[in-house]
């Protein structure tokens, strides 16, 4: 379906005369999801900390991601990459169906 959808698009620009880009978002697999409720509370810690330690700029993700992964016992990392494997899968599986 999302292959259609690009085809379609693709074909809308062309007779636009315009370059566009479709953007498909594709969620953590079920296996690897963790609660929202859980992962906002660790969240909000993390962000709570960067502020309160004076955390700024290009430090601020590292630092969130380390803290989350750390709160989170691993969890968020492993989300992470599954959703990473899961969205390298999603755009070959897109490139194909949408030469």
């Amino acid at each position: 379906q999302a292959a259609n959808i690009l085809k379609a698009w693709r074909e809308l620009g062309r007779e636009l005369g315009r370059k566009n880009g479709l953007l498909f978002t594709v969620p953590v697999p079920e296996e690897a999801a963790i609660a929202s409720s859980e992962i906002e509370t660790i969240i909000e810690k993390a962000v709570k900390m960067a502020e309160e330690q004076g955390i700024v700029g290009a430090k601020v993700t590292p630092f969130l991601l380390e803290n989350i992964a750390t709160m989170s016992n691993g969890q968020s990392l492993a989300a992470n990459k599954a959703l990473l494997v899961n969205n390298a899968k999603i755009a070959a599986s897109i490139a194909v169906e949408a030469k």
